[in-house]
């Protein structure tokens, strides 16, 4: 008697392939891509959106964080 087990995905696999598919899309197509993850994000079906939500608020704060970097060592540099 032989049984055949059937794997059972937690859903990882599925994250993980959605995952890889945007950033296909986003290496592709950056700007048009930008656009759609933010109504993709917006809407809040995708398991992507949390991922999303924390990749657009990190690259806020690195924007954030280089340009106060940048005017501290003009202002360190210059005085």
């Amino acid at each position: 008697m032989t049984t055949s087990s059937v794997p059972v995905s937690d859903g990882g696999d599925l994250l993980a392939q959605e995952i890889r598919e945007e950033v296909g899309r986003l290496i592709h197509h950056p700007i048009g891509e930008v656009k759609r993850l933010e109504h993709v994000a917006a809407d809040g079906e995708s398991p992507t959106t949390p991922l999303l939500t924390v990749v657009g608020v990190a690259a806020v704060l690195g924007v954030i964080f280089a340009i106060v970097t940048a005017i501290t060592m003009v202002v360190y540099y210059t005085t």
